[in-house]
């Protein structure tokens, strides 16, 4: 069967251990005790003040800059083990590089950590930062870093999970949208469904932003479909053995499932492992987000139903062109919009 790509587009919409890369020509270096060196060598809600009150979008694209001088730029990013945050890390170095500024790449120890995060946001503020890009694992609990990011008077720029700015300020906000992601992974699976049966939806880390989004995106959908049934949501913590174990007893629970809802690739491809062993490999169809190369490979070889391509390498290249044009001076658009693609046959 010949393989297609849908095209979405999403409105835009980022002390403990943890990892560092230091991109372009970077020597700044991290204090040992705070973080240690990502050494694979690889250059990889809430409503935003930054808000577009006009609702048109801007395409995250557009941005490209050259820095006036050799700014310092902070990725607060989630994780550094996740291929989308690996990409948006990719992305981040080659900007870097592209407008002669310097990027350095960090994330907790502790996979979406927003205490971790809170502390490298303030290590940073302390180091004398040009600007901070921030992938918030919490929108709401990462506040106070950014209030903090403010008073210090360094520019925040907002990726892919919005941060709730009730009581601080982003410079514009890059993103494919989770909410959007969402519904859009949840309409084409309705329809695989020919609108009806039973569905398991795997959720991410239980309080991360996104997976509210994502999921919450997902259940708006299946909402509309009288004969589509939710019978099981569960947190699978955006990985791969926990995607397995949580779907093996789910599958256990509830035998007529026809279908699975992964709010990313790990945990599909966990899904997708527990499906073949409970002997129901293309009885049930399974969706995810991220595009990861093996999830695309999986829909390749009709074992996966679908994936969804967040464009982590654009979020993270249009974040630090971003960062440059607000340090040269130059006025931002409230939100940029990063294209979302569905991979499936």
């Amino acid at each position: 069967m010949k393989k297609t790509w849908k095209k979405t587009a999403a409105f835009v919409c980022a002390c403990a251990l943890a990892w560092c890369v230091t991109g372009c020509t970077s020597d700044e270096s991290v204090a040992p005790d705070t973080a240690v060196t990502n050494t694979n060598g690889s250059a990889a809600d809430t409503t935003s003040q930054a808000g577009d009150s006009t609702g048109q979008k801007t395409s995250a694209d557009t941005l490209n800059a050259t820095a006036n001088e050799v700014y310092q730029i902070a990725v607060i990013e989630k994780n550094l083990t996740n291929p989308i945050w690996i990409a948006l890390q990719e992305g981040a170095e080659q900007a870097g590089a592209d407008s002669g500024c310097e990027v350095t790449v960090l994330a907790p120890n502790t996979p979406e950590s927003n205490e971790e995060q809170i502390s490298l946001i303030q290590q940073q503020i302390a180091k004398g930062v040009d600007a901070l890009v921030v992938i918030p694992a919490d929108g709401t609990g990462i506040v106070p870093a950014i209030e903090e990011a403010n008073a210090a008077g360094i520019p925040v720029i907002n990726v892919d999970t919005k941060i709730d700015t009730s009581t601080c300020a982003v410079d514009t906000f890059i993103a494919v949208e989770n909410y959007t992601a969402g519904v859009e992974v949840a309409k084409a699976l309705a329809e695989k469904m020919n609108g009806e049966g039973d569905v398991i939806i795997l959720e991410g880390k239980p309080g991360t932003q996104s997976s509210i989004d994502i999921v919450g995106g997902a259940n708006d959908v299946f909402d509309e479909y009288e004969g589509i049934n939710v019978v099981a949501s569960q947190a699978a913590d955006w990985n791969r053995t926990d995607g397995y174990t949580v779907t093996l007893n789910l599958l256990e629970a509830n035998p007529d499932v026809t279908a699975i809802f992964a709010a990313n690739d790990e945990m599909a491809m966990g899904a997708l492992q527990a499906v073949s062993q409970s002997g129901k490999e293309g009885e049930i169809l399974i969706a995810g987000l991220n595009a990861n190369p093996d999830a695309k490979e999986a829909v390749d070889a009709g074992q996966l139903t679908m994936t969804y391509d967040k464009n982590g390498n654009l979020q993270g290249y249009s974040a630090i062109m971003a960062a440059v044009t607000k340090l040269n001076g130059e006025t931002l658009e409230s939100a940029y919009e990063v294209p979302g693609i569905l991979y499936s046959k």
